[in-house]
């Protein structure tokens, strides 16, 4: 028998390093959450919004930070289970967590200072109902128990599952939260890949299933990274240029006076990464190519020619991307072409290595 929901609810603060190193699995705990219409709410400090933004040019950590923005852009319009904290959420006697109070300075370590405001969102927070930290930083850990707020930290084989078993241990179905699986990082940085590109994953984590056989090729982890990242800029892109029958889908009564040929339209929302690049390249053409960028933006598998990522040779990553900036480009997308200039190192480096296939 399920617990009262009061003994559900929390907020979930979250720390820049959890979206820059873990997000991957913050966001399929969210989507598990929102699938079980869990009462919790990801608290997202402004500290952490203002150290994520200043993470966007940062070699090294740019095509993290801007996946995790356009990511939590997407989550806090939808107004479901993400928020970002207001100004006034703060327990600071100023009323605005951007102002410093009388007598307070800024640390000489930014860090510090950053962290004291993410402390601040969770005290204010913890006031309404249950808050937890997520962070992977031991001293903002330290000073948040000092408080009393729980705290999470990523392990190893950190997962939506782990998460929810820290949180409820026994009082939820485990078995409907996502399992562990690879994501890809920078390789210089990650003991985690190896000469071969290929993730280091062990399987002694008692939390860790076999439930499904995921990709650990480092080009495989970062093709599904480009797909779900650049999908989420193109819905935006078509949301701010499209018609009216992007933003009203097709309705029953639609139906019946529709002739057989007539277009039916989905909201603009559900579209793939295809059908988004179809529509905007119908409206301004570019220059047609091979592999076109809406085979190579699709789940391997999920259509004819789509395949993974260590499947496309680097004329074929370097041909599809090249169409989408031009895609980019005679729309006056500047997200998207930020985002292909920061991929653009991650590209060289993966290629530089001594790769192979992993029939994985």
């Amino acid at each position: 028998m399920l617990a009262p929901p009061s003994e559900y609810a929390i907020y979930f603060v979250v720390d820049t390093n959890i979206l820059l190193h873990h997000f991957e699995v913050l966001a399929q705990f969210v989507e598990d959450v929102e699938r079980l219409s869990l009462p919790v709410i990801v608290i997202v400090p402004g500290a952490v919004i203002y150290e994520l933004d200043g993470q966007k040019n940062r070699d090294g950590l740019a095509w993290f930070a801007r996946r995790a923005s356009a990511w939590l852009l997407k989550k806090v319009k939808e107004r479901k289970s993400i928020r970002g904290q207001a100004n006034e959420e703060t327990c600071k006697s100023t009323r605005n967590w951007k102002i410093r109070e009388p007598g307070e300075v800024g640390s000489l370590i930014p860090e510090m200072f950053n962290d004291n405001l993410i402390l601040d969102c969770c005290m204010y927070f913890s006031r309404g109902r249950q808050t937890l930290l997520c962070s992977a930083d031991n001293n903002l850990c330290i000073s948040s128990h000092a408080q009393d707020i729980r705290t999470i930290s990523p392990s190893r084989h950190w997962s939506s599952k782990e998460i929810s078993y820290q949180i409820y241990g026994g009082r939820v179905d485990l078995s409907q939260f996502g399992p562990y699986t690879a994501s890809y990082r920078n390789p210089p940085d990650a003991s985690s890949v190896d000469d071969d590109g290929r993730m280091d994953i062990d399987d002694d984590d008692g939390l860790m299933t076999a439930e499904v056989l995921e990709p650990s090729h480092a080009l495989d982890l970062l093709h599904l990274q480009v797909i779900d990242h650049f999908t989420r800029l193109l819905v935006e892109l078509v949301g701010r240029v499209g018609d009216e029958a992007v933003h009203r889908p097709t309705t029953v009564e639609d139906e019946a006076n529709l002739s057989r040929h007539a277009p039916r339209w989905r909201h603009y929302k559900d579209w793939s990464a295809a059908e988004c690049l179809e529509y905007l390249n119908r409206r301004r053409p570019v220059r047609a190519r091979n592999p076109r960028a809406e085979v190579f933006l699709c789940r391997p598998y999920s259509r004819g020619g789509a395949r993974r990522g260590q499947d496309w040779a680097r004329k074929d990553w370097e041909v599809a991307l090249g169409s989408l900036k031009e895609t980019s480009i005679g729309w006056k997308d500047v997200s998207l072409q930020e985002s292909l200039t920061v991929l653009e190192p991650h590209l060289q480096m993966i290629f530089g290595m001594r790769l192979r296939p992993t029939g994985v």
